[in-house]
Protein backbone atom coordinates (compact mmCIF):
# COMPACT_ATOMS: atom_id res chain seq x y z
CA UNK A 1 0.00 0.00 0.00
CA UNK A 2 1.23 3.14 -1.30
CA UNK A 3 2.43 6.02 1.97
CA UNK A 4 0.40 8.99 1.33
CA UNK A 5 2.74 12.17 1.90
CA UNK A 6 1.08 14.59 4.19
CA UNK A 7 3.55 17.51 3.28
CA UNK A 8 1.97 17.64 -0.27
CA UNK A 9 -1.70 18.35 1.34
CA UNK A 10 -1.64 22.69 1.21
CA UNK A 11 -0.03 22.74 -1.81
CA UNK A 12 -2.64 20.47 -3.55
CA UNK A 13 -5.64 22.28 -1.51
CA UNK A 14 -4.38 25.65 -2.89
CA UNK A 15 -4.01 24.00 -6.52
CA UNK A 16 -7.79 23.33 -6.05
CA UNK A 17 -8.59 26.88 -4.58
CA UNK A 18 -7.46 28.51 -8.04
CA UNK A 19 -8.96 25.88 -10.08
CA UNK A 20 -12.24 26.70 -8.71
CA UNK A 21 -11.62 30.41 -9.03
CA UNK A 22 -10.78 30.22 -12.40
CA UNK A 23 -13.81 28.23 -13.79
CA UNK A 24 -15.84 30.33 -11.20
CA UNK A 25 -14.40 33.63 -13.19
CA UNK A 26 -14.99 32.25 -16.62
CA UNK A 27 -18.73 31.28 -15.92
CA UNK A 28 -19.25 34.93 -14.86
CA UNK A 29 -17.72 36.14 -18.42
CA UNK A 30 -20.16 33.69 -20.11
CA UNK A 31 -22.88 35.01 -18.24
CA UNK A 32 -22.26 38.40 -18.83
CA UNK A 33 -21.77 37.68 -22.69
CA UNK A 34 -25.33 36.19 -22.65
CA UNK A 35 -26.96 40.15 -21.20
CA UNK A 36 -27.29 41.51 -24.38
CA UNK A 37 -29.95 44.25 -23.11
CA UNK A 38 -26.72 45.46 -20.63
CA UNK A 39 -25.94 49.13 -21.75
CA UNK A 40 -22.82 50.84 -20.20
CA UNK A 41 -22.73 54.19 -21.19
CA UNK A 42 -20.41 55.42 -23.78
CA UNK A 43 -17.06 57.70 -23.16
CA UNK A 44 -19.65 61.01 -24.88
CA UNK A 45 -23.03 59.68 -23.38
CA UNK A 46 -24.36 61.67 -20.27
CA UNK A 47 -27.48 60.65 -18.18
CA UNK A 48 -28.32 64.12 -17.56
CA UNK A 49 -30.84 65.76 -19.52
CA UNK A 50 -29.41 69.31 -21.53
CA UNK A 51 -30.46 71.84 -19.09
CA UNK A 52 -28.43 70.06 -15.87
CA UNK A 53 -25.42 68.83 -18.76
CA UNK A 54 -24.98 73.06 -19.45
CA UNK A 55 -25.51 73.65 -15.56
CA UNK A 56 -22.50 71.78 -14.56
CA UNK A 57 -20.23 72.42 -17.28
CA UNK A 58 -17.79 75.30 -16.17
CA UNK A 59 -17.28 76.16 -19.97
CA UNK A 60 -20.86 77.12 -20.48
CA UNK A 61 -21.29 79.34 -17.42
CA UNK A 62 -22.90 82.25 -19.16
CA UNK A 63 -24.95 79.96 -21.89
CA UNK A 64 -26.76 78.75 -18.76
CA UNK A 65 -27.06 82.06 -17.18
CA UNK A 66 -28.51 82.86 -20.54
CA UNK A 67 -30.86 79.99 -20.94
CA UNK A 68 -32.41 80.43 -17.31
CA UNK A 69 -32.84 84.37 -18.10
CA UNK A 70 -34.65 83.26 -21.32
CA UNK A 71 -37.18 80.46 -19.83
CA UNK A 72 -35.39 77.85 -21.79
CA UNK A 73 -33.22 75.86 -19.21
CA UNK A 74 -36.35 74.52 -17.63
CA UNK A 75 -37.40 73.49 -21.25
CA UNK A 76 -34.52 71.61 -22.19
CA UNK A 77 -34.72 69.40 -18.73
CA UNK A 78 -38.08 67.88 -20.82
CA UNK A 79 -38.42 65.29 -22.82
CA UNK A 80 -37.19 66.41 -25.72
CA UNK A 81 -35.57 65.79 -28.35
CA UNK A 82 -33.43 68.72 -28.37
CA UNK A 83 -29.75 69.67 -30.60
CA UNK A 84 -28.25 72.28 -27.92
CA UNK A 85 -25.41 74.51 -29.61
CA UNK A 86 -24.00 75.67 -26.75
CA UNK A 87 -20.71 78.81 -27.31
CA UNK A 88 -18.54 78.45 -24.60
CA UNK A 89 -17.84 81.50 -22.04
CA UNK A 90 -14.84 83.13 -24.49
CA UNK A 91 -17.39 83.06 -27.39
CA UNK A 92 -19.70 84.93 -25.13
CA UNK A 93 -17.06 87.16 -23.97
CA UNK A 94 -16.16 87.72 -27.49
CA UNK A 95 -19.54 89.89 -27.86
CA UNK A 96 -19.06 91.71 -24.77
CA UNK A 97 -20.67 89.79 -22.35
CA UNK A 98 -18.56 88.64 -19.10
CA UNK A 99 -21.25 88.01 -16.47
CA UNK A 100 -24.68 87.08 -16.02
CA UNK A 101 -25.61 90.64 -15.31
CA UNK A 102 -24.87 91.76 -18.67
CA UNK A 103 -27.79 90.04 -20.34
CA UNK A 104 -29.85 92.39 -18.30
CA UNK A 105 -28.72 95.01 -20.84
CA UNK A 106 -30.27 93.27 -23.81
CA UNK A 107 -33.50 93.38 -24.73
CA UNK A 108 -35.55 90.56 -23.21
CA UNK A 109 -36.84 89.63 -26.66
CA UNK A 110 -34.12 89.84 -28.65
CA UNK A 111 -32.38 88.03 -26.11
CA UNK A 112 -35.26 85.14 -25.82
CA UNK A 113 -35.11 84.81 -29.85
CA UNK A 114 -31.22 84.84 -29.96
CA UNK A 115 -30.91 81.96 -27.33
CA UNK A 116 -33.90 79.83 -29.25
CA UNK A 117 -31.73 80.16 -32.19
CA UNK A 118 -29.27 77.66 -30.59
CA UNK A 119 -31.57 74.95 -29.85
CA UNK A 120 -33.55 72.84 -32.48
CA UNK A 121 -35.80 70.85 -31.75
CA UNK A 122 -34.61 67.69 -32.71
CA UNK A 123 -31.52 65.41 -32.36
CA UNK A 124 -29.01 65.98 -35.01
CA UNK A 125 -25.71 64.07 -34.93
CA UNK A 126 -22.65 64.80 -36.87
CA UNK A 127 -23.61 61.45 -39.10
CA UNK A 128 -27.19 62.99 -39.83
CA UNK A 129 -26.11 65.94 -41.68
CA UNK A 130 -25.14 64.81 -45.59
CA UNK A 131 -21.25 64.25 -45.74
CA UNK A 132 -19.22 67.52 -47.68
CA UNK A 133 -22.83 69.58 -46.77
CA UNK A 134 -22.53 73.58 -48.15
CA UNK A 135 -25.20 75.54 -45.99
CA UNK A 136 -27.69 72.57 -45.27
CA UNK A 137 -30.49 74.08 -43.66
CA UNK A 138 -32.13 73.29 -40.05
CA UNK A 139 -35.29 75.02 -38.56
CA UNK A 140 -34.73 76.19 -35.13
CA UNK A 141 -36.53 76.43 -31.97
CA UNK A 142 -37.32 79.99 -32.77
CA UNK A 143 -38.28 79.44 -36.09
CA UNK A 144 -35.69 81.06 -38.21
CA UNK A 145 -33.64 78.33 -40.43
CA UNK A 146 -29.63 78.28 -39.58
CA UNK A 147 -27.25 76.67 -42.16
CA UNK A 148 -24.33 73.72 -41.16
CA UNK A 149 -21.61 73.29 -43.34
CA UNK A 150 -19.18 69.49 -43.11
CA UNK A 151 -16.39 68.61 -44.45
CA UNK A 152 -16.04 64.45 -44.05
CA UNK A 153 -13.79 63.82 -47.09
CA UNK A 154 -11.17 65.19 -49.41
CA UNK A 155 -10.82 64.06 -53.30
CA UNK A 156 -7.63 62.44 -52.57
CA UNK A 157 -9.18 59.72 -49.83
CA UNK A 158 -8.52 61.49 -46.78
CA UNK A 159 -11.30 61.57 -44.17
CA UNK A 160 -11.86 65.85 -42.26
CA UNK A 161 -13.81 66.10 -39.83
CA UNK A 162 -14.75 69.82 -39.67
CA UNK A 163 -18.34 71.61 -38.70
CA UNK A 164 -19.38 74.82 -39.08
CA UNK A 165 -22.96 76.36 -38.23
CA UNK A 166 -23.86 79.33 -39.63
CA UNK A 167 -20.17 80.04 -39.86
CA UNK A 168 -19.46 79.53 -36.01
CA UNK A 169 -16.80 76.07 -35.54
CA UNK A 170 -17.71 73.48 -33.74
CA UNK A 171 -15.29 72.81 -31.06
CA UNK A 172 -16.76 69.57 -29.59
CA UNK A 173 -19.26 67.57 -31.19
CA UNK A 174 -21.94 64.86 -30.24
CA UNK A 175 -22.19 65.15 -26.74
CA UNK A 176 -25.09 63.08 -26.28
CA UNK A 177 -27.53 63.78 -23.19
CA UNK A 178 -30.27 61.94 -22.19
CA UNK A 179 -32.82 64.14 -24.05
CA UNK A 180 -30.63 64.66 -27.25
CA UNK A 181 -27.11 65.80 -28.32
CA UNK A 182 -24.87 69.11 -27.48
CA UNK A 183 -22.38 70.75 -30.27
CA UNK A 184 -19.75 73.40 -28.62
CA UNK A 185 -19.35 76.59 -30.23
CA UNK A 186 -15.98 78.89 -30.68
CA UNK A 187 -18.81 82.07 -30.98
CA UNK A 188 -22.41 83.12 -30.29
CA UNK A 189 -24.22 82.96 -33.79
CA UNK A 190 -25.75 86.56 -34.06
CA UNK A 191 -28.21 86.87 -37.51
CA UNK A 192 -30.31 89.66 -38.33
CA UNK A 193 -33.64 88.09 -38.32
CA UNK A 194 -35.82 90.56 -39.90
CA UNK A 195 -33.14 92.83 -41.74
CA UNK A 196 -32.75 92.50 -45.82
CA UNK A 197 -29.12 92.82 -46.72
CA UNK A 198 -30.22 95.88 -48.31
CA UNK A 199 -31.62 96.95 -44.96
CA UNK A 200 -28.32 96.34 -43.23
CA UNK A 201 -25.78 98.07 -45.94
CA UNK A 202 -28.21 101.19 -45.96
CA UNK A 203 -27.72 101.27 -42.13
CA UNK A 204 -23.66 100.96 -42.16
CA UNK A 205 -22.55 104.47 -43.54
CA UNK A 206 -19.02 103.20 -44.12
CA UNK A 207 -20.58 101.38 -46.96
CA UNK A 208 -22.21 104.57 -48.66
CA UNK A 209 -20.28 104.68 -51.68
CA UNK A 210 -21.00 100.98 -52.41
CA UNK A 211 -24.76 101.67 -51.76
CA UNK A 212 -24.57 104.37 -54.40
CA UNK A 213 -23.14 102.87 -57.05
CA UNK A 214 -25.43 100.08 -56.36
CA UNK A 215 -28.54 102.36 -57.28
CA UNK A 216 -26.96 104.08 -59.74
CA UNK A 217 -26.20 101.49 -61.81
CA UNK A 218 -30.05 99.82 -61.15
CA UNK A 219 -28.73 96.94 -58.92
CA UNK A 220 -29.92 98.10 -55.47
CA UNK A 221 -33.38 97.73 -55.71
CA UNK A 222 -33.32 93.61 -56.34
CA UNK A 223 -31.52 93.31 -52.79
CA UNK A 224 -34.64 93.72 -50.55
CA UNK A 225 -36.20 90.36 -52.87
CA UNK A 226 -36.61 87.17 -50.68
CA UNK A 227 -33.50 85.63 -53.34
CA UNK A 228 -30.23 84.39 -52.03
CA UNK A 229 -27.25 86.84 -52.06
CA UNK A 230 -23.25 86.44 -51.16
CA UNK A 231 -22.04 90.44 -50.85
CA UNK A 232 -18.74 90.75 -50.73
CA UNK A 233 -18.78 94.49 -49.54
CA UNK A 234 -16.15 97.26 -49.96
CA UNK A 235 -16.28 99.96 -47.93
CA UNK A 236 -15.45 103.34 -48.80
CA UNK A 237 -11.83 103.50 -48.43
CA UNK A 238 -11.53 100.29 -50.14
CA UNK A 239 -13.80 101.77 -53.30
CA UNK A 240 -11.59 105.11 -53.39
CA UNK A 241 -8.40 102.61 -53.61
CA UNK A 242 -9.70 101.45 -56.98
CA UNK A 243 -10.67 105.64 -57.76
CA UNK A 244 -14.21 104.84 -56.87
CA UNK A 245 -15.59 108.34 -54.19
CA UNK A 246 -18.69 109.73 -53.86
CA UNK A 247 -17.91 112.81 -56.08
CA UNK A 248 -15.92 110.83 -58.97
CA UNK A 249 -19.55 108.04 -58.39
CA UNK A 250 -22.04 111.35 -59.06
CA UNK A 251 -19.99 112.65 -61.93
CA UNK A 252 -19.78 108.98 -63.73
CA UNK A 253 -22.01 108.65 -67.21
CA UNK A 254 -23.73 105.10 -66.27
CA UNK A 255 -24.15 104.40 -69.71
CA UNK A 256 -20.96 104.22 -70.56
CA UNK A 257 -19.80 101.53 -68.10
CA UNK A 258 -20.91 97.84 -67.51
CA UNK A 259 -22.82 97.51 -63.93
CA UNK A 260 -22.42 93.71 -63.65
CA UNK A 261 -18.54 94.71 -63.63
CA UNK A 262 -17.98 97.60 -61.84
CA UNK A 263 -20.29 96.96 -58.89
CA UNK A 264 -22.27 93.60 -59.52
CA UNK A 265 -18.72 92.15 -58.79
CA UNK A 266 -19.55 91.94 -55.72
CA UNK A 267 -22.27 90.24 -55.63
CA UNK A 268 -22.69 86.44 -55.68
CA UNK A 269 -25.93 85.63 -56.87
CA UNK A 270 -28.59 82.25 -55.54
CA UNK A 271 -25.51 81.36 -53.14
CA UNK A 272 -25.52 81.80 -49.69
CA UNK A 273 -21.86 81.58 -48.14
CA UNK A 274 -20.12 82.20 -44.69
CA UNK A 275 -16.64 82.93 -44.79
CA UNK A 276 -16.30 78.84 -43.41
CA UNK A 277 -17.72 77.61 -46.45
CA UNK A 278 -14.23 78.70 -48.20
CA UNK A 279 -12.72 76.50 -45.37
CA UNK A 280 -14.91 73.44 -46.32
CA UNK A 281 -14.68 74.37 -50.51
CA UNK A 282 -10.43 73.91 -49.20
CA UNK A 283 -10.85 70.66 -48.11
CA UNK A 284 -13.42 69.20 -49.97
CA UNK A 285 -12.79 70.91 -53.81
CA UNK A 286 -9.88 69.30 -55.97
CA UNK A 287 -9.35 73.20 -56.99
CA UNK A 288 -10.16 74.42 -53.39
CA UNK A 289 -12.67 77.02 -54.26
CA UNK A 290 -15.90 78.00 -55.78
CA UNK A 291 -15.84 79.48 -59.09
CA UNK A 292 -18.50 81.30 -61.04
CA UNK A 293 -19.31 83.87 -64.00
CA UNK A 294 -20.51 87.45 -63.10
CA UNK A 295 -23.95 88.10 -63.84
CA UNK A 296 -24.44 89.18 -67.22
CA UNK A 297 -20.74 89.31 -68.14
CA UNK A 298 -17.75 87.05 -69.53
CA UNK A 299 -15.78 87.68 -66.25
CA UNK A 300 -15.13 85.01 -63.73
CA UNK A 301 -14.64 84.96 -60.04
CA UNK A 302 -12.32 82.90 -57.75
CA UNK A 303 -13.85 82.74 -54.40
CA UNK A 304 -11.97 80.97 -51.66
CA UNK A 305 -9.85 80.93 -48.57
CA UNK A 306 -9.91 79.24 -45.39
CA UNK A 307 -7.85 79.00 -41.86
CA UNK A 308 -4.90 81.24 -43.10
CA UNK A 309 -1.45 81.13 -41.72
CA UNK A 310 -0.30 81.97 -38.88
CA UNK A 311 -3.33 83.09 -37.21
CA UNK A 312 -5.40 80.59 -38.53
CA UNK A 313 -8.06 82.82 -38.68
CA UNK A 314 -11.15 82.18 -41.49
CA UNK A 315 -10.54 84.70 -44.69
CA UNK A 316 -11.27 84.93 -48.02
CA UNK A 317 -9.62 85.30 -51.19
CA UNK A 318 -11.45 86.33 -54.71
CA UNK A 319 -9.61 86.54 -57.61
CA UNK A 320 -11.68 88.36 -60.94
CA UNK A 321 -10.10 87.07 -64.47
CA UNK A 322 -11.55 88.55 -67.51
CA UNK A 323 -12.48 84.84 -68.56
CA UNK A 324 -12.26 81.05 -67.25
CA UNK A 325 -9.12 79.82 -69.29
CA UNK A 326 -5.41 80.20 -68.45
CA UNK A 327 -4.52 82.61 -70.79
CA UNK A 328 -7.49 85.03 -69.20
CA UNK A 329 -5.83 88.19 -67.33
CA UNK A 330 -6.36 88.57 -63.67
CA UNK A 331 -7.80 92.10 -63.34
CA UNK A 332 -7.33 91.91 -59.30
CA UNK A 333 -6.77 89.62 -56.87
CA UNK A 334 -7.94 90.46 -52.78
CA UNK A 335 -7.64 89.05 -49.61
CA UNK A 336 -9.60 90.13 -46.55
CA UNK A 337 -9.41 88.28 -43.22
CA UNK A 338 -11.52 90.89 -40.98
CA UNK A 339 -13.42 88.00 -39.10
CA UNK A 340 -15.12 90.22 -37.05
CA UNK A 341 -17.00 92.17 -40.13
CA UNK A 342 -17.46 89.05 -41.88
CA UNK A 343 -20.55 86.83 -42.16
CA UNK A 344 -23.41 89.30 -41.64
CA UNK A 345 -26.62 86.81 -41.83
CA UNK A 346 -29.31 88.76 -43.00
CA UNK A 347 -33.10 87.41 -43.81
CA UNK A 348 -31.86 87.04 -47.45
CA UNK A 349 -28.19 86.56 -47.38
CA UNK A 350 -25.37 87.36 -46.05
CA UNK A 351 -22.85 90.10 -46.35
CA UNK A 352 -18.84 89.88 -46.19
CA UNK A 353 -16.36 93.04 -45.39
CA UNK A 354 -14.10 93.52 -48.04
CA UNK A 355 -10.43 95.80 -47.98
CA UNK A 356 -10.23 96.52 -50.82
CA UNK A 357 -12.17 97.09 -54.34
CA UNK A 358 -12.00 94.78 -57.30
CA UNK A 359 -12.65 96.66 -60.33
CA UNK A 360 -11.07 100.16 -61.73
CA UNK A 361 -13.68 101.96 -63.78
CA UNK A 362 -11.07 101.60 -66.76
CA UNK A 363 -11.50 97.95 -66.72
CA UNK A 364 -15.99 98.58 -66.73
CA UNK A 365 -16.01 100.40 -69.84
CA UNK A 366 -18.34 99.40 -72.64
CA UNK A 367 -16.89 98.55 -75.90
Amino acid sequence: MKKINNHNKPALWVNKMLFILAMSLQLLFFAGCKHDDLSIALPNENIRQAGDFVKNNYEMTLFYAALKKTGYAEQLNGAGPFTVLAPTNDAFNRIGIYNAADFDKMNADTLKKLIGYHILPRRLLVNDIPSNGIDIRYATLTGPELYVSRAAFNPNGGVEKELYIDGVEVIRKDVVVANGVLHLLDNVMKPNFNKTVQQWLAEHADYSVFVKGLKKFKLWDQLANPAIFTIFAPNNQALADVGITDASLTALDAEKYLGDRLFGAYILYDRHFFISDSQVFSLINSNGAYNYFLKNDSHYMNFGGGKQYPTFKLGYGLTLRSGNTFSDVILNSVNSDLTAKNDNLCSNGIIHHLVSGLVRPDQAIRK
